[in-house]
């Protein structure tokens, strides 16, 4: 009788864990992630872990469509980590990028400036 009354609280603490409704937010948020990764270059900056992204929310898709959501869900949670390192590493290169064409503006107006006041001085 007693171990009887231990195993009733795991088999329902198991059959809770089986009945996990699917991570159809969860999903939605990759989804959306993805997308504004997209609009900031992920594809240019950033194609391998957009990629990767894509990949495991069709994973996480497959694993819904299985009834495995514990697994959709952890997949889907790896999805967002990939779709939001591709958006941050795509803002970081188009950052880097303006910065070096920042510099070379500055380098150019110097030498404008530079030569600029060489010709005063041959003229005076």
């Amino acid at each position: 009788m007693r171990k009887l009354a231990m195993i009733v609280p795991l088999v329902i603490a198991f059959s809770a864990c089986a009945s996990t409704k699917p991570p159809n937010d969860k999903l939605t948020q990759v989804e959306a992630s993805i997308q504004q990764a997209e609009q900031v270059g992920a594809e240019n900056y950033a194609p391998l872990e957009i990629r990767e992204a894509r990949k495991k929310l069709d994973k996480a898709r497959e694993l819904v469509s299985r009834e495995k959501y514990g697994k959709a869900k952890r997949t889907a949670d790896r999805a967002m980590v990939d779709a939001e390192l591709a958006q941050m590493k795509s803002l970081s290169e188009k950052a880097q990028k303006a910065v070096r064409q920042l510099r070379e503006s500055i380098r150019v107006l110097q030498e404008e400036i530079q030569n600029n006041l060489d010709k005063a001085e041959r003229q005076s």
